[in-house]
């Protein structure tokens, strides 16, 4: 339920936003695209430092380092070898010929990385499916409707399809955990968080156009922690 009501709020948003959009001159959206890139490097920092930080008896420690560093390096080798950003950008250009719609690939691609890959998309999915409430969720829907609002106004209608990447990876995560919630560790509830906290960085990097990141390249990084723990399970 609380996917749905995520992929609601996105699809309404774009809608506002594009009709606000008739009101914002170039110079207007350009500062919203950095101010909303240093927003959001601000928040997947902070998220990433709650969890990559424990403190015990007073003293501040790190955890998974290793494991943080060894699942990036393997997932940007894995997602530059399959080249995931230009398949994406492709695939969204197709449709934008095929159905004759208005410029869309970097809407759809940019809105669907940053709703899909943040900490609170997966630890949501996650409690919704376990039964623990859909409080995250509903908290995500709220930030990605303004997000969602914001984006669409300097980007376009190609926001709305990234609620259909919402729907089929939150969904897809709600399913696995509730039918294999025995296999589901805190350990790799939390490295997956922190990875997707760190793709969420090189999102608002992007938008500040400070250097350009194929953010999308990084994602198969998200996979190397389950891998990782069923390789535990097994051994």
């Amino acid at each position: 339920m609380g996917t749905l009501i995520n992929v609601a709020a996105i699809i309404v948003a774009t809608f506002v936003g594009i009709i606000f959009k008739k009101g914002l001159s170039e110079k207007i959206q350009k500062a919203i695209m950095f101010t909303l890139g240093l927003g959001l490097v601000a928040l997947a920092l902070g998220w990433f430092i709650k969890d990559f930080l424990v403190i015990e008896d007073n003293v501040i420690s790190t955890r998974m380092d290793l494991l943080i560093i060894i699942s990036l390096v393997i997932g940007v080798i894995i997602g530059e070898w399959i080249d995931i950003d230009q398949r994406l950008t492709n695939l969204a250009y197709k449709i934008e010929k095929k159905y004759n719609l208005p410029p869309l690939a970097k809407g759809f691609i940019t809105a669907t990385l940053i709703f899909c890959v943040g900490a609170m998309a997966i630890t949501g999915a996650i409690q919704d499916g376990l039964g623990l409430g859909m409080t995250t969720l509903l908290i995500k829907s709220t930030l990605d409707f303004i997000t969602a609002m914001v984006l669409a106004s300097f980007l376009g209608f190609g926001v709305i399809f990234s609620a259909i990447s919402v729907l089929f990876y939150q969904g897809s995560i709600f399913l696995l955990a509730r039918y294999l919630s025995e296999f589901m560790t805190d350990h790799m509830i939390v490295s997956m968080s922190m990875i997707g906290s760190i793709i969420l960085i090189g999102i608002g990097i992007n938008f500040m156009e400070i250097k350009k990141i194929k953010v999308a390249n990084l994602l198969p990084a998200l996979l190397i922690p389950i891998i990782y723990e069923l390789i535990l399970m097994l051994f």
